[in-house]
Formats: C-alpha cells, structure tokens, sequence
C-alpha cells in the first residue's frame, strides 16, 4: 500500500518537477538608436527550432532550460548577430548595432557607386568566386544562368569565337543590340567588333570574339544594369544595357598574400548526327545509279564494301575488287580529344598608404579539331594609393597576347566550302588505292575533311593593352570629392586565312590568302565632383556630376591574293601570289563623343530614395543639327519594410518597393553613316596599256537628317526577404519602347541602290524577371543554398513605317487569309544553292524575325491531287507544301509565319552545398518556347540522290511504293529547286544544360607553414542537355551580329563538354 502511495505522488509531481526544469526569459531589443525593433529572431544556441520573435514593441518571452548552460542568440537582417548568456538571468534589455558588412555594401552602378540600400534601379550583380573563375576563359561564361533577364550565346568549343550577349530582349532591328562593357571606368566598345572580312565568291567568314583580353580570374564582381533608370547615365549607349566588371584589388590590412592555380581540361564533343555509315552509303549510290538505269557501283559483303575495277578508259567493268574500301566515320575521326592546361599567379597586398595587385596568367586551350587552339598571356597591376591625406592615386593596367587557329569555325557558306557541312557530308568510302587518306586528292576528293586540318589555317593574332589612371582629391569641405581620370583600350589584331590547293577555295583560285588587319585606339577622359554625406542619421545625399571626352579611332584593312606560285609556306609568303584577287583597302572609322551628365541619390530616414539623372552627348557620327540627345532618369525607391504597419506583420525580413523611368539612345551607324561614302569595287578595270585599275564607286545615298535610336523604359520592382532572410528575391516588371528605328528603306532602282538609310519605326519589350534565392541550412559546418532566376520578354514591333504589302496571316481555325500589314524580310542565311531565300520576316504587330515559309502536310502519297510548286509538278513521294491561297499552285503567295525565334522565357538553376571541407556548386540555364530552322536539313535531311552523305533515316525511312511514309520525302528529292522555307526544318530550340558542376575540398595544411590554404577542384561543364533538337546544339551561334538572320542553325559548330582538373592555393 505504502508503494502504491509513493507512486501515486511521484505521479502527480511528475508535471511540477518538469515544470520546474525551464524558466521563462523575457526582454526587450532595440535598434542602435534606441528604438524598439520588431521582427527580430530569437533562438537558443544549438538549436533549430524558431523560439520567439520579437513584437511590435521590441518585446519577447521564451522558456529555456534552467538546469543547463543556455544562450540565447538574437539575429534580425542588416544587424550584427547577438549573443546572450541567459543561464543566471530571466530579463535581457539590449540594443543591436547596423551590420556595416551587410548595410553598408556598395554596389557599382555608372560613374559611382551607391551603398545596395540605396539602389533605386533595376541591377543584377554577380559575384566571381574563384573555382568558377579558374574554370572559364572568357567574361560570357560568367553571365550564363546567373543574373536574370540576360541571355548569353556561345560555344564552348570553338575556341575564342564569337559570343552574344542580350539583355531584355532586341532593342534594335540592325543586329547591334550588344551590351556596352565598362571595365574599372573603362569603356570597352568592341564586343561585336572583328577584322572586316573578306574573301572571293561565296565565302563567308565567322565572327571572332571582341571581348578577349580580360582574365575572368581578375574580376571581382559584375554589375548587370538593365533598366533605363541605372543606364541612362550612359546616354546614347546604354539602350542595351550594360556590363559593369570591376577587377580584384589588394587588401590594406595584408602585408603580401599570394594566389597561384593550375589547371587541366579534357574536352570532347558532346552530340553528333546519325549519318550513313559506308554499307549504308554503299546502299544509297547502288539506288541512285538504278534509279537512272545504271549499273552498281558497290559490293556490299558483310560490313565491307568492294568497288567495281574500272577498265583504262576509266570505265567501269564487272570485275570486283578484291580489297575492301576504307570506311570512314567522319566525326569520330575529325572531332578528337582536346586537352588544355592553364595556370597563373596573384599577388596582392597593402599598407594603410594604399594597396596593390598583380597577376598574370597562361592559357593553352585545344579544342575538338587537332589544329583548333587558342594560346594566351595576360599580366594586370592594379594599384591605389594615398599620396597624402587628400590625394589620391588609382592605376590599372592590363596587357593580353593571343594567338589562335580556328580550323572548327571553317566558313559560314556550306557546302564544299565548309569545313562542318564536309565533315557531315563528305563520302564515308575511300578507294582503297588511297594510301594516306589525309592527303588523296581527285576530281571528287577536293575539300575532303582532313584538307580542312592539313591544308586550311585561320590563324589570328592580337594585342590587348587596357588601362585606367584617375586622380582623387578631397576637398576641406566634408564628402566633396574630385577625380579626373584617363582611360583607354588599344587593340591590334591580324587575322589570316589560306586555303590550299585541296580545300575547294583554295582549288579554284590554285591557292588563296586573306589578310586582315584591325588597329583600335578608344580612349576617354573623365572629369567628376562627388558628393557623398550623411545628414544627422535621416538624410544622405550621393551626387556627381562630371564632363567626359570619348574618342574611337578605328583602321581595318582587308587584302586577298590568289594563284600561288608554292602553297607550302601558306599565310607566311603572300608575295607568292601572282593574282590580287582583293587590293589592299584600307578603312578608318572614327568618332568622338562629349557628354556633360549628372546624377542625385537622396535617401530620407533610411526608408526613402530618390534618384535622379541626366546626360548630354554630342556625337561626331550625326550632323550638327542632330548631333546632341538629351537622356534624363528618375527613380524612387521605398524601403518598406522599415515601416511599422510593415514589421509589425512579422511577415518581412526586408522589403523595398522600386519604381523608375529613363530615356537613353543608341548611335548605331557607322561614324560616316549621313554621308555618301565610296569605296574600292572588286572589278578590276583594264586600262589602255594592258593594264588594270581599282575603281572608286559610291557605297550609298547620304542622309544627313539621321539622328539616335531613342528608348524609353519603365521598371516596376520589388525586393524581398523572408524568415530573416533565409528566403530572398527580387521582381521586376519592365516594359520598353524604342523609337526612330535605323532602318534601310527600299527606294527606285533608278536611283542606283535599292535602299538608304533612315530613322523611322518602333519597337517595343514587354518582360518580367524573377530571382529567388534560398538559404535552406546554414549551421555551423554544414550549408544549403538554391537559387534561381527566370525572365520572359516579348519583342513587337510596332510601327515600321513602310507601305503595307500582302502577307498569310493564320485566322486560328485552320483558315488563312491575305493581309495588308508593313512589313521586310531578313537577310539570306547562304549564297550557295541550299538556302537561297531569306527566312525571317519583321512584320508589324508581331514578334521581331518570325520564320516565314511553307507549311507541309507530310508527303504526296499515290492517289493524292498533285500540283505545282514553285514552277514544278509535284509527284508521289515530295514533300506536300500546301496550297494556303487555294489557287491550285505552290508559290510565294501561299507562305505565312511558321515559327518564332524568341523564346518564352529563359532560366538558371544553382544549387550551393558545403559540409566541412567539402563544397559542391551546380548551374544549370535554359531557353523554353523558341523554335530554330535547322539550315543543315537542306544538305542533309533528305536522299537527294547526289554524291553527299546524308542523314541515315532521310535514306532508311524514305518513301517507297512499298513505305508510303510521311517521314522522309523520295530519293531523288531536291529541295533545291524551292524558293521558301518550309516548317519541316522547324525544330523545337527548347533546352535545359548542366552547364557547371564542381566538388572541390579544402586540403589539410597545418602542417605547412608557408601554405595559408589549398584548395582541390573538379568540374564538369556541360555534361548533359535535355532537348528535341536535332542538330549538334540548340544554342545556335552562326550569325550572332546579324539582326536580320535569327533563330538559324547553318553550319553550326558541335559544342563539347569537359572535365577539368584544377588547384588553387593561397600562401
């Protein structure tokens, strides 16, 4: 009885003794002026697990453990963490101090920098981290998927090739919608900009990179300013944005620290077509001959393939050889391994007199053909420096050195002419009387894919010097500054290319040379008083206002020469020559630009910001009378979540409300664009003694009445946080209008041109941008961050300007009708058979450069009603082009838009884990919603019944009496013969890419005194894209830098993925 007593007490006190484990702590927290501050999170140490957050009053309550040591952890965004021992106390009255890290964060926006509380516009910034720098080569692949609203195209490939960058969408029809580059104040103008090409017939040349010379491990962070409220202060060049980079500095609190890194990269190619294989090339000639009464040509026995032995006169006899042809796969031959290694070293430091940093670095990049390579050296100083207690000194200087052979970007044209279609194409049969195959050459072997790599050079050669030196002076009268600074950009760059007599040009001309020639000299000067001062904690005022000089002097030259006496020495003898095919031209293009321009950053109470902006600029391209545009800005920005009625939600760790409108322009002519200009014909003239003459033409009418591109753009966005910051982001809605439009306008032929130049039209982006950033788990040794950003935009163009002509506008029921709408097609991808019409359209009211063509219905089967297309009857097994006009025929009339470029939206992915010394990052980006016109299915994509190689289903699946598919048309069918495009190359361009993942580990020094830390990496890098598309790439980088050719794949380089192995240590 008595236990049960005992049991039934030890029960009912059971509650009070538990009880009597935890206390209750209360307090108030205030903010460092002794203000209550809501929202902020309480936690005990040690724990995940939300305690209590404080209430309007500042005020909170939450139950610890008494019996154990307990400290309570106080954290609210923009404040330095607390920490509270509550073991001995129940009552915690505290204040919190501004986390000047954090609040006082300086973000760079043009000419200045403001802290990020007090950014009004629309900004992405990027931060480099040093893995991620180690891995790239070019400023491209750090924009990739990281900052929203910006697309970037490139190949990872083709070794210093070009690249494009967009940023909310086309805001011009003239293709020059490249973002301005501003490296440390340095205005970089040249990121579209190559040698001029040239070259005889139908040779087209692929654009390089203007953006080589900066060693993405020299960056410290790029701002991304998209809205017209940040660029407008740019004026008449920031209608497309513009890139911000701001390069690495030393530390004045380090007496000297050293970086070195080294790193090796193995790439492949990541995708290739199914072509017929030898048996099934064997197969497809066997048909061809039979198809015209001709007798086979091979034998097939197995997986070999015989030849018939021609007789003396070159006639074919029935005696088969009894050695086997060679056999050939073409891209796996061709597209080999390439291994790259790069390595460099930093060294930085300071004193309280100023700081400096210097590196250089090494590059030896192979790409996926043995003669592709890109070989670098770049070396920078940078360095700051107090002269005296008002004087200041900053200098840059940056110098690169490159020299590349660029065999994977061959030419544009296609055809024999082009290095990609012939690695495609080209026969997979060798006559087994060929020795080395590298080096055959008869009537049909000419510009055989190793003449490419054996007998083609595109060699290049440039120089890069970058550099900056400004002068700051402070004034006695607190926050007045005033700074001059000279910068500039000198660029010299030699470009040559030869074909041997076994490339197709090279045969034609008995060899041929091209040189070309660019010397780029930019340079500005820089004159600014700031004004930077806080005004007893409610008022802060950042000001400048300055006058800059901008000056662009550019020479090209071009010379070909042709009919060479020795092609052995290819580009190093052009005297060789004794046919000047191109006379040595020389072209200047130079400009100047004065602007006289202002900004004001006013912030009230930390809660309100208003900004505003202007330029001036004249420019040297325009007659005087339309030389000068005016570009004003405003912006307001309220920090909203600094609000009572705000916090007292307890809903918001941060949130700040933007709005901001701006006009800015874009003078995208050539510096003699108004006048009539003349020029050197490629006739050359005979003149009475047997000799010949260059003749003079004229290039074009002169407009003088030509003025800017103007662009006004409003920007709604809001910037959010949650759960104390652990969920952030930012939304922006934009919507963009330019004006006056560069546009060639077509005009009589009697004139003698076809066009001039004008101002007249507009275009118009509509878009939404999306970031979100997450921070699942940080504890301690362990972390978890995801992030994303997501953008749609739509381009339309608005008004033209241009007499409406008849278009096939689609009604939505399956029904077409003829419109009266302005509109222009583009340009014409090829000036060889395959695609001899232009494929984009520029219509008003519709999206920039729909597809417009035919529409298919599959194949004309027996039985079916046959009609003409384009001039010729149609018969069972073509291609069914419908007749949309219901005129019985097939012709220009009947094409409509049958596809768009743009996509629907563009997106990244990245994901961030740590845990100890372990870190792994991922990236992916992707395009959804836009289409591409696959060019290379002309050549290809169908049993034409020619010598070239072909797609194995156009050959396998084709259609029969006995296969009636609607797949592949007939052998023998010839697209060749059509004068538009039809949707049946019309691929889905939606992907998704692995574009980065890297794992790397902290090494254990301890041990090692004079290593500070080392750090382990491998990465990855596009190892896997999910897509429909059939070529080599949705990604398509042919005609980059031409607006009037988008969305087409013609001779698109296959892309390569690669691992790579790299160190990084810090001494």
């Amino acid at each position: 009885m008595k236990n049960k007593i005992k049991i039934s007490i030890a029960i009912l006190l059971f509650p009070l003794a538990v009880l009597a484990q935890t206390k209750t702590v209360t307090g108030v927290i205030n903010d460092d002026q002794s203000l209550p501050l809501p929202g902020v999170t309480v936690q005990v140490k040690g724990t995940q697990n939300l305690g209590a957050i404080t209430n309007f009053d500042g005020e909170f309550t939450i139950n610890v453990d008494s019996n154990t040591k307990q400290v309570l952890v106080f954290s609210y965004v923009g404040f330095q963490t607390v920490e509270f021992d509550v073991t001995n106390t129940t009552v915690v009255n505290l204040s919190m101090e501004i986390d000047t890290a954090e609040l006082d964060e300086v973000v760079v926006i043009g000419y200045g920098s403001v802290l990020k509380k007090d950014v009004t516009g629309s900004i992405s910034t990027v931060k480099v981290e040093d893995n991620i720098a180690n891995q790239t080569t070019g400023i491209d692949q750090l924009l990739q998927g990281r900052a929203a609203g910006v697309q970037v195209q490139q190949n990872s490939s083709a070794l210093g090739s070009g690249v494009s960058v967009r940023i909310r969408g086309s805001n011009s029809l003239r293709g020059n919608n490249e973002p301005l580059y501003v490296i440390d104040g340095v205005i970089i103008s040249s990121a579209g900009e190559d040698v001029i090409p040239t070259g005889t017939g139908n040779t087209g040349q692929e654009a390089q990179s203007g953006l080589n010379g900066l060693n993405p491990r020299d960056i410290e962070r790029i701002e991304i300013l998209k809205d017209a409220s940040a660029t407008a202060i740019y004026g008449s060049r920031g209608a497309n944005g513009v890139v911000l980079i701001t390069t690495k500095g030393g530390n004045n609190q380090e007496k000297g620290k050293i970086n070195a890194y080294v790193t090796t990269t193995v790439r492949d190619i990541t995708n290739t077509y199914d072509m017929l294989d030898g048996v099934g090339y064997a197969m497809y000639q066997n048909d061809i001959r039979a198809s015209v009464g001709e007798p086979a040509r091979y034998v097939i026995n197995g997986s070999q393939v015989f030849s018939y032995i021609n007789d003396n006169s070159g006639n074919q006899t029935n005696t088969v050889d009894s050695t086997p042809n060679q056999v050939h796969n073409w891209q796996d031959e061709v597209y080999d391994t390439g291994v790259s290694t790069s390595f460099g070293v930093s060294f930085s430091g300071g004193n309280e007199k100023g700081d400096y940093y210097l590196s250089a670095g090494f590059n030896d990049l192979n790409g996926l053909v043995e003669n592709s390579s890109f070989k670098t050296q770049d070396l920078r100083l940078n360095l700051n420096y107090d002269l005296n207690d008002k004087l200041r000194i900053e200098a840059r200087l940056s110098s690169f050195f490159s020299k590349s052979d660029f065999a994977e970007g061959g030419d544009l044209i296609g055809g024999d002419q082009s290095f990609v279609q012939q690695t495609l194409t080209y026969n997979p049969i060798i006559p087994n009387d060929a020795d080395n195959v590298e080096d055959f050459i008869d009537g049909q072997t000419i510009s055989n894919p190793y003449a490419w790599i054996n007998d083609f050079t595109d060699e290049s050669r440039e120089n890069r010097l970058i550099a900056s030196l400004a002068l700051k002076y402070k004034f006695n009268t607190p926050g007045l500054l005033y700074e001059f600074k000279v910068g500039g950009n000198l660029r010299d760059k030699d470009r040559s290319r030869f074909y041997g007599v076994t490339t197709w040009q090279g045969a034609n001309s008995n060899g041929l040379l091209q040189n070309m020639k660019l010397n780029s000299l930019t340079y500005q000067v820089n004159n600014f008083l700031r004004y930077n001062r806080n005004y007893n904690k409610n008022h802060r005022v950042n000001a400048a206002l300055g006058v800059t000089y901008d000056v662009r002097d550019v020479e090209s030259s071009v010379y070909a020469v042709e009919d060479f006496v020795t092609a052995q020495l290819g580009t190093a003898q052009p005297f060789l020559g004794q046919v000047i095919s191109t006379p040595l031209l020389l072209r200047a293009s130079d400009q100047q630009l004065f602007s006289l321009l202002g900004r004001v950053n006013y912030t009230f109470k930390n809660k309100y910001t208003l900004t505003t902006s202007f330029r001036r600029d004249g420019v040297s391209k325009f007659a005087e009378e339309n030389r000068y545009g005016f570009f004003p800005s405003f912006a307001f920005a309220w920090r909203a979540g600094s609000e009572k009625f705000i916090s007292n939600l307890n809903l918001f760790s941060s949130l700040k409300v933007r709005a901001g409108w701006g006009s800015i322009g874009n003078h995208g002519i050539g510096p003699y664009g108004t006048l009539s200009n003349y020029g050197a014909s490629s006739r050359l003239y005979a003149t009475s003694n047997n000799g010949t003459t260059v003749p003079l033409i004229l290039a074009n009418i002169a407009n003088p009445g030509l003025t800017w591109e103007s662009t006004e753009q409003l920007n709604f966005g809001i910037d959010f946080g949650f759960l104390n910051g652990k969920i952030s982001g930012t939304l922006d809605l934009y919507e963009k209008t330019t004006k006056d439009l560069l546009q060639q306008s077509p005009i009589p032929t009697s004139s003698g041109f076809s066009s001039i130049l004008i101002n007249r039209g507009s275009l118009e982006n509509k878009g939404l941008e999306l970031g979100l950033d997450l921070a699942i788990v940080d504890s301690g040794d362990f972390s978890l961050n995801i992030g994303g950003n997501i953008a749609f935009n739509k381009t339309e163009i608005q008004n033209l300007g241009l007499t409406p002509g008849n278009v096939m506008v689609d009604n939505g029921d399956g029904t077409y009708t003829t419109e009266k709408r302005s509109h222009y097609f583009g340009n014409i991808p090829s000036r060889g058979n395959s695609i001899k019409f232009p494929v984009n359209i520029f219509m008003e009211g519709e999206e920039v450069a729909l597809f417009y063509g035919w529409k298919t219905d599959g194949i004309f089967q027996t039985g079916d009603q046959m009609y003409r297309i384009n001039g010729s009857m149609s018969q069972p097994g073509d291609i069914k082009v419908l007749d949309l006009n219901g005129d019985g025929q097939v012709d220009l009339d009947d094409r409509t838009v049958i596809g768009n470029p743009n996509p629907d939206f563009v997106y990244g992915i990245n994901l961030d884990f740590s845990y100890k010394s372990f870190s792994l990052s991922a990236l992916l980006n992707g395009v959804s919603g836009n289409d591409i016109v696959n060019g290379n299915l002309y050549r290809m994509g169908w049993a034409e019944g020619t010598y070239r190689n072909v797609l194995s289903d156009a050959y396998h699946n084709r259609w029969t009496q006995s296969n009636p598919t609607n797949d592949y048309p007939r052998l023998g069918y010839s697209a060749n013969l059509f004068g538009a495009l039809m949707d049946r190359v019309i691929e889905d361009g939606t992907y998704l890419r692995l574009n980065n993942i890297t794992v790397s580990y902290d090494l254990p020094i301890n041990s090692i005194n004079f290593i500070e830390s080392a750090n382990v990496y491998v990465t990855g890098q596009n190892l896997f894209t999910w897509t429909d598309y059939s070529g080599y790439d949705p990604e398509i980088t042919t005609f980059l830098y031409d607006g009037l050719i988008q969305g087409t794949d013609w001779n698109n380089k296959p892309n390569s993925q690669s691992f790579l192995v790299g160190i990084n240590l810090n001494f």
